[in-house]
């Protein structure tokens, strides 16, 4: 198949730091190239119909958009080029209406309209069904190669909170909640909203950016994840922590597309549960999953198991043409 794959154009690909969803499409750019499909990846901020002529966008077999906020000009568009369309949300409240911004219920409405809706998890899906779509939707979790995420068999008795520093994720609720406490945790991303954003030095430790090779190589040497954000679709960094042998305490919201009867797993209340003796208990068990957790992604995540599920959903769509 020929395959255009749509971004934002705020952030390079590959992303040379942070950006969750330009990582994700270069990581299906890769495996679908490697399988042995011709890949086109349009990242431009303007000019949107002049890139389309550029690239031949009628071409293409299928037209997989990214971002939510474009659905209003590609589905005439992709209409006008007879090219099969998918859509993709990748807001971190998508599962949440309770959380949509009226710019969001806006852009729900033009995602209505699309032919093809392929969406992170299954919660999603339900969630706009129950607001009233009646499109072709579809779920796939985000790949991940996890062979490219180095894995130490023993780790250091510390946590790690890995993503942007921003309201959503809940940073400054997990650092006042370890306020006291004697577990370490390191917080680590690029701050988007520093309210009431105060990590005790004593217990949790901001450590600024990383770069993509360091998240590969360094993530490792943590015995457990921590993301309790109170909106989240298919995170990316659940599957490299994975991939890099932690353990997950993850809020309800975030806990999607797992398999939450693993022992690994630690789903909490960030109102109610005691999140430092959690956090203490993950790391103290991490030791003795560290493969099975390893294991676990690969059998579930890794992109030898998601590129034929998602190849199978692009090609019967392009039949349809």
């Amino acid at each position: 198949m020929k395959i255009l794959l749509v971004g934002a154009g705020d952030i390079p690909i590959p992303p040379p730091r942070w950006g969750g969803v330009e990582n994700l499409m270069w990581q299906q750019k890769c495996a679908l190239e490697a399988a042995g499909h011709q890949v086109a990846i349009m990242n431009k901020k303007k000019r949107f119909r002049r890139n389309v002529f550029r690239l031949r966008a009628w071409q293409y077999d299928v037209i997989h958009l990214h971002v939510d906020t474009l659905t209003r000009f590609w589905v005439p568009m992709a209409r006008l080029l007879r090219v099969p369309l998918v859509v993709s949300s990748h807001y971190g409240y998508a599962a949440f209406p309770q959380h949509w911004t009226d710019d969001y219920r806006r852009t729900f409405k033009d995602m209505c309209r699309a032919p093809y809706l392929l969406l992170l998890s299954r919660e999603t899906v339900e969630a706009f069904a129950a607001q009233g779509c009646k499109t072709d939707m579809r779920f796939l979790p985000n790949g991940i190669h996890t062979r490219e995420m180095r894995f130490c068999p023993e780790s250091e008795p510390r946590a790690i909170c890995l993503g942007r520093i921003e309201l959503r994720k809940q940073q400054a609720l997990l650092a006042r909640a370890l306020r006291g406490h004697t577990v370490q945790c390191d917080l680590v991303g690029p701050v988007l909203d520093l309210t009431d954003f105060d990590p005790d030095p004593s217990t949790t430790h901001y450590l600024g950016e990383w770069s993509r090779e360091r998240v590969r190589q360094d993530l490792t040497r943590y015995a457990c994840l921590v993301l309790i954000s109170d909106g989240e679709g298919h995170a990316g960094v659940i599957s490299e922590a994975m991939a890099a042998g932690l353990s997950l305490v993850v809020s309800p919201e975030a806990s999607h597309n797992l398999d939450l009867s693993k022992p690994w797993i630690y789903v909490v209340d960030r109102e109610r549960d005691s999140l430092g003796d959690v956090i203490e208990k993950a790391i103290r068990e991490n030791v003795q999953y560290r493969a099975d957790i390893r294991r676990y992604c690969e059998e579930n995540f890794d992109w030898n198991v998601i590129l034929p599920r998602y190849v199978q959903m692009l090609q019967q769509i392009a039949d349809r043409k």
